[in-house]
């Protein structure tokens, strides 16, 4: 008895380490990493992108550069998204896992008309993460599911899949995740900013060859779930001051001849009492003078710098003014601390006016090394 006894506590650590019942190998299924979202006369086009891990895993631990991993796109029609998703499966060599799903791509019509689907399919699939990238663009989705990464690395190292690596290096716009979306979506004031973005050739090439980068060239605004339209990054440059995970912001002066680097931009909102709330703005940062070509003096840097940064803001404002919506989201400090001072339409009452004062303080150290 107690020589099987034996043999049965020496053998069950390897039954248990041999695998559980009914788990999958991970080339048995297809891994989406991606999903695309458009609609069309009443439809849903749905795409998905998926990658191989195998491949990529093989990639990353050998010593010369391969070729780059193939993306697998599916793509399908149906009344809900669901549905055609349902559709895709069905004609599936492998079944699908959306549980590596780390992008949901919107196209206009979506975000214009669709919100509320979106909102129903990600909240009802147990496997999607509420911590998933939230992007929109105006081109084929396919193409931005197909564009290209350096030195022929997977897609899952592109801005698709991880904006946080260029965000936090050179800070333009926010890029936010699904969590933080959803969590203003319902508010009655402020607005919502999905990044836009498009390919491009211009800019780089290996081996002659012009690469088909993804970027962010804008975003798609909402308000009181409301589609606002489509605002260019240039008509952006505010929000960035307004943030507190922009740690470093370039800006060129002068010419170009004059650079700095922003270090984490400190904002106060101050709320002013009146018929209808107005706001101060307070900007204080450090800056790095990286580059000063004609030894312009630092006072003359520091007010320029000043100048600039306050034109960023009301440049922001105007826009805002244009299309309704509060891109700086001012109005949710009083939304959020005042609500009894103002009702809803007086918060909401954002123009150009409602900034009555900027102000902006720039500290900046003299940091120009040259090597000997």
């Amino acid at each position: 008895m107690k020589k099987i006894l034996l043999i049965i506590m020496i053998s069950s650590p390897f039954f248990f380490l041999s695998g559980c019942w009914g788990t999958k190998e991970i080339q048995s299924q297809t891994y989406i990493t991606g999903v695309g979202l458009d609609y069309s006369e009443g439809e849903f086009i749905v795409y998905i992108q998926a990658l191989n891990f195998a491949n990529i895993a093989k990639q990353e631990g050998a010593s010369a550069l391969m070729e780059a991993p193939p993306i697998l796109i599916g793509e399908a029609k149906g009344k809900t998204i669901q549905a055609a998703l349902s559709k895709l499966e069905q004609k599936s060599a492998l079944p699908h896992y959306y549980g590596h799903v780390e992008t949901i791509l919107l196209s206009e019509n979506v975000i214009k008309e669709q919100m509320k689907s979106v909102i129903e399919f990600i909240g009802q699939n147990s496997l999607l993460r509420y911590n998933i990238w939230l992007f929109g663009t105006e081109q084929d989705i396919k193409e931005i599911l197909t564009s290209e990464s350096f030195f022929n690395f997977s897609s899952l190292y592109t801005i698709i899949h991880d904006p946080k690596t260029l965000t936090n290096n050179n800070y333009f716009i926010p890029i936010e995740k699904y969590n933080k979306f959803i969590s203003t979506y319902y508010q009655p004031v402020g607005s919502q900013i999905i990044p836009s973005l498009e390919v491009k050739k211009t800019n780089y090439s290996e081996d002659e060859k012009k690469k088909n980068i993804a970027v962010v060239t804008g975003g798609f605004v909402l308000s009181q779930k409301q589609y606002k339209g489509w605002v260019n990054k240039k008509d952006l440059v505010g929000l960035k001051w307004l943030s507190n995970k922009a740690t470093n912001i370039p800006l060129f002066l002068f010419e170009e001849k004059v650079s700095v680097i922003i270090k984490k931009p400190k904002i106060m909102i101050k709320v002013v009492n009146g018929y209808k709330p107005s706001y101060h703005l307070i900007v204080h940062a450090n800056a790095v003078l990286t580059q000063n070509e004609k030894d312009i003096s630092i006072d003359k840097i520091k007010k320029e710098l000043e100048i600039k940064i306050k034109n960023e803001l009301l440049k922001t404002m105007d826009k805002s003014e244009e299309i309704k919506a509060d891109l700086l989201n001012i109005s949710e400090n009083t939304y959020r601390y005042h609500l009894k001072k103002w009702d809803e339409s007086a918060i909401n009452s954002i123009d150009k006016g409602s900034l009555e004062h900027i102000e902006v303080r720039i500290q900046i150290e003299q940091n120009i090394n040259y090597k000997h």
